[in-house]
Formats: C-alpha cells, sequence, structure tokens
C-alpha cells in the first residue's frame, strides 16, 4: 500500500530527502522567517542545494514562490530554513505551488502545504512518518477523504492546521441522514498532547468534543470558526486553563453565554461572533465572568440584549484592545465605564439600539483608530473631545439622529482620517474647506440638510475614490480637477436641485439657483435612491478590508491565523 501511494498520490506532492539524524532541542520559531533558522556563516550543504534544483525543475510554480531559488546558499532562498548550527534544511515552506511527490525526509520539522491545489487526493499517510514535525499546515490544499489517523503519531507536533479541509470520509455523526454533512472531530487528535496550535476550521464538523482537548496541556490557539458546533463546545472548552485564543465564530451556538468562560484566565481573544447567542446573559455592567486580561472581545452578529457588555475594567485597562459587539439587541446608553477602557483601538457598537449622546470620555482614547457608532438611535451634537482622537482612521455615526453642523475639527485635527460616514442624521450648514484638508478622504455626507456650495478644495483630495454627498440642499456647480473628475456616477450627488455640471445632465448655464430658504422655483421632482446601492458597495468594501487588516493585531500576541497587515 505505501508504494502504491508513493507511485500515485505522492507523485502529485513534493521531493524530500533522506538526513542524517539531528537532535533538535531548541525551540521551533513558528511562523517566522527564514532568518529564525540561520545564523552567523552557516550555510547549506552543497549535496542538498543541488537536491533542491532539481527539486524545483518537478514544481508547478504559478506564484512564482520559488524565485529565490538561485546562487550559492540554499538556507537563503524563500521557503527554506536551515539548523543554525549544521546548515542541514529543517524547513521547508511550499504554500502556493504544485510539488510533484514526496519521500521521506525524516529531519524535518516545519511542512507548509497550504494554498496548493491537490485535486482532491486523500492525505497522505506517510506524513505520519515524519515524526520531527512541529508544524505541519494542510489548510486550503484541496485535500479530500480521510484525514489519517497516522498524524496522530506526530508526537512533537506543536502547530497543526488543517482549516477547510474536506473531511468526507470521516465518521458521520450519528444523527441519521439529515445530518449527511455534519462530521465529528478526528479522534486521533487526542493523542497529540503537545499540540500548542490547532485550527480546524471550515469543516463542517459538529458533534461533542467532551475531553478531547483538556489533555493537551499545552494548547494556547484553537480555531473552530466556520463549523457546527453548538453551545456544549463552548462550554466544554471552558476547562481548557491554557487557552490564550479561541475563535467559534460561525457555528451554531445557541443560549447563555456561560459563566464559567471566566475560568479561561488566560484568555486574550474570544472570537464568538456569528451564531445565534440569546439573552441578555447576566452581561450588564462589567463581564467579571469574563478573562481577567482579554485583548479581543468579538460577540457580533448575535442576537444578545441587555446593556453594553464590558470587561472587568479594574483590571483590563491596560489590556482591551477590540471590543466588537456590533449586531445585538444591546439597548442602553453608551456606559462612561467604557471610557476606562484606556488603550482601545478598535471600538464597533454598531446596529443596536444604544440611545443618548455620544459620551465626552469617548476622546480619550488616544491610541483608537476606529469608532463606529453608526445605525442606533444616538442623538446631540458630536462631542468635541472626538478632536483628541489623532490616530482615528474610521469614524462612522451614521444612521443616527445627530443634529450638528459637520465640525470644522474633523479637518484640522483627525489628520489621519481615512474614512468618515455621517449619513441619515440631522446635519445643517456648510461643507467647510477645513474637511478638505484630508488629503485621503473617503466620505459619506448624504441625507442631510446641508446647503451652499461644494468646496472647490474638494478637487484637491487626490486620492478620493468615494464620495457621497446626495440628498441634501447643496447648489452651484460640482467642482471638477483631479480626482474628483474620475466620480462620474450622478448619484452620488442626486437629490441636491441646485448642483450643476458634470456628471448631471443640466449645464450650469441653464441652472436656477436655488432662493435662500433652499427651495428652488421650478419643480424637478425627487431623486431616485440608485446611488444608495453604489454607496454601501463602497463602504462596505472599505469597512471589512479596514476590519480584516485590524486583526494584525494578532501578531503582537504570537498568534498568526493568516498574515495581516499591523496598525502603522
Amino acid at each position: 500500500m505505501e508504494h502504491h501511494l508513493l507511485g500515485t498520490s505522492l507523485s502529485l506532492l513534493l521531493v524530500m530527502f533522506l538526513f542524517s539524524s539531528i537532535l533538535v532541542t531548541s525551540h521551533f520559531p513558528f511562523g517566522r522567517s527564514k532568518q529564525a533558522y540561520t545564523h552567523s556563516n552557516v550555510s547549506c550543504i552543497e549535496s542538498e542545494r543541488q537536491d533542491f534544483l532539481q527539486f524545483k525543475n518537478g514544481l508547478i510554480d504559478e506564484s512564482n514562490h520559488l524565485s529565490s531559488w538561485i546562487g550559492d546558499d540554499c538556507c537563503s532562498w524563500e521557503g527554506i530554513g536551515c539548523h543554525k548550527n549544521t546548515g542541514r534544511v529543517v524547513k521547508l515552506d511550499l504554500q502556493n505551488t504544485k510539488p510533484p511527490f514526496l519521500v521521506n525526509w525524516t529531519n524535518l520539522q516545519y511542512l507548509d502545504l497550504s494554498k496548493n491545489n491537490f485535486s482532491r487526493i486523500q492525505v497522505p499517510t506517510f506524513l505520519g512518518l515524519l515524526k520531527y514535525l512541529r508544524y505541519l499546515n494542510l489548510a486550503n490544499a484541496v485535500f479530500d477523504g480521510e484525514i489519517p489517523r497516522h498524524l496522530g503519531n506526530l508526537s512533537c507536533l506543536r502547530h497543526l492546521e488543517l482549516g477547510d479541509v474536506n473531511f468526507t470520509s470521516l465518521s458521520s455523526h450519528e444523527l441519521g441522514e439529515s445530518n449527511f454533512n455534519n462530521y465529528t472531530v478526528p479522534p486521533w487528535l487526542h493523542n497529540l498532547t503537545g499540540l500548542h496550535n490547532l485550527g480546524l476550521s471550515s469543516n463542517h464538523l459538529s458533534g461533542p468534543i467532551h475531553g478531547l482537548f483538556e489533555q493537551m496541556t499545552s494548547l494556547v490557539y484553537l480555531d473552530l470558526g466556520e463549523n457546527r458546533f453548538d453551545a456544549s463546545t463552548l462550554m466544554s472548552l471552558c476547562n481548557v486553563s491554557t487557552l490564550n485564543y479561541l475563535d467559534l465564530s460561525f457555528n451554531d451556538m445557541q443560549g447563555s453565554i456561560p459563566s464559567e468562560i471566566g475560568q479561561l484566565s488566560k484568555l486574550q481573544v474570544l472570537d464568538i461572533s456569528s451564531n445565534s447567542l440569546t439573552g441578555s446573559n447576566k452581561l450588564d455592567g462589567s463581564l467579571k465572568s469574563f478573562p481577567s486580561y482579554i485583548y479581543e472581545l468579538d460577540l457580533s452578529q448575535n442576537f444578545l440584549t441587555g446593556h453594553i457588555p464590558l470587561p472587568d475594567v479594574g483590571q483590563t485597562v491596560a489590556s482591551t484592545r477590540f471590543l466588537i459587539l456590533c449586531d445585538n439587541h444591546f439597548t442602553s446608553s453608551i456606559p462612561e465605564d467604557l471610557c476606562k477602557l484606556e488603550n482601545l483601538k478598535y471600538l464597533d457598537l454598531s446596529n443596536n439600539f444604544l440611545f443618548g449622546r455620544v459620551p465626552l470620555c469617548l476622546g480619550n482614547w488616544l491610541d483608537l483608530r476606529v469608532l463606529n457608532l453608526a445605525n442606533n438611535i444616538l442623538c446631540g451634537q458630536i462631542p468635541s473631545s472626538l478632536g483628541n482622537l489623532g490616530n482615528l482612521q474610521i469614524l462612522d455615526l451614521g444612521d443616527n439622529g445627530l443634529t450638528d453642523i459637520i465640525p470644522t475639527w474633523i479637518g484640522e485635527r483627525l489628520s489621519n482620517l481615512k474614512f468618515l460616514r455621517f449619513q441619515s442624521n440631522n446635519f445643517h450648514g456648510i461643507i467647510s474647506d477645513e474637511l478638505c484638508l484630508l488629503s485621503s478622504l473617503r466620505t459619506d455626507l448624504s441625507m442631510h440638510e446641508l446647503f451652499g456650495a461644494i468646496p472647490e478644495s474638494l478637487s484637491a483630495l487626490n486620492w478620493l475614490n468615494f464620495l457621497n454627498l446626495s440628498h441634501s440642499k447643496l447648489s452651484g456647480p460640482i467642482p471638477s480637477g483631479n480626482q474628483i473628475q474620475t466620480l462620474t456616477d450622478p448619484s452620488i450627488y442626486e437629490g441636491n436641485i441646485g448642483l450643476c455640471g458634470k456628471p448631471l445632465p443640466n449645464d450650469c448655464l441653464e441652472h436656477k439657483l436655488p432662493t435662500e430658504n433652499g427651495h428652488i422655483h421650478d419643480d424637478i421632482g425627487h431623486a431616485s435612491l440608485i446611488g444608495l446601492g453604489f454607496m454601501l458597495s463602497g463602504y462596505w468594501e472599505f469597512w471589512e478590508s479596514f476590519r480584516s487588516r485590524s486583526h494584525g493585531a494578532m501578531h503582537t500576541l504570537g498568534f498568526w491565523k493568516m498574515p495581516m497587515t499591523k496598525f502603522a
């Protein structure tokens, strides 16, 4: 059987070479660059360099991943890492390549085959023979069939990533044919007691896991996102006290958040978003049942009610950076205790039923990058203290009941602002020249009582690729020149019956300007909402991009679920 695999399935994988035994005692630097493996003047062994060059000829490298495989020192090549003392190769990263076949490479410690296309062959059983492996990544590689139980033999394994591997041949969860696509966690995981990181996302997994992870006494990172686990899974994991990172997003959890989650005293990142968690869960006031040093808390897209939940601010003042509670049913004012989270970088409370005024103390977050309070029922004016948020990049107060002019301090003091959304409030007055000082701004100021001319200085925004000024009372010619002339969709200006010039069809020479009360003499009629879809698509593309990038903060904890970009 092994010979058959080597002749067929293995012909789709990669060549590996037979090394003499190397005893490795140093900590393996997961997720780091090749420089972590080679130091001083150590270079690779010439016979291995020749083997790699021959190996390269058998690869399909569509991403040009191996273009650096030239020169005399293979230890400096992309995707290869050498032992710092012997120069022997101990790391091979072939993600996004299509390697031909694999034989025993007994000293390999790091193997990354992710982002390949293995045409739905089974994961080869011989991987279980690579007894020194400490890192194995098979995610998104289009494998199929049974994950071989031989992987349970890898006693040195510290990181196992099986995300989006199709578990079609695993034992089906015994609930009848109605659960044909539900599969259980492979039982051989019990053997991998030394795991530090485990990723099983996007695999349609379900069923009980009680007792499975308690034996993994070093487990710090667990990603079970995008499966079909229920709330009993979260309850079971409350006993895995070593966890730093837990992702159970996009599962089938219902009911309350268990208070036992406070037992995870080392937990720094908790993502249980996009489930069907309901009820107030006794979340009023501080979350004393939550881990004390939570770095990121994401409860978004559930059905939680009650007051805004806060981590216990007595212990987490220096810890919490990301608080994401959007898309729930919270009904309260924004608590001032929230401001005690003084190092917050990212706050999203959008799409709830929050009322009252925006607290003045929100201006205390000098390192805040994202503030999203959209789609609530907030009222009053925008506090001028938000002008202290010099690092702010996204400010979204749209779809509330705020009544104000557009503050000049936004342009004068928020120099890093990239996206500003005030849509559907009760703003009035003019668009000031100061707003145009933000050269990288994208903005939505639609559906207000703004009047007067669009500032000519708006045309000086060289990076402007998103703008919505529709449905106000603006008048006069639309500025031209630079980037603004590339915005040719007339819907971004519609509903301003006093505007003229391109891209609108009415010429300024023939257009009748509005009177001082904002009404014109001719009945032009009501403009349509065609531009709304255009506006929303541009907004969400930017918002999701930023939200994705923000998760780069995981790197500061040593987590690297996927390569992300840190905040600047």
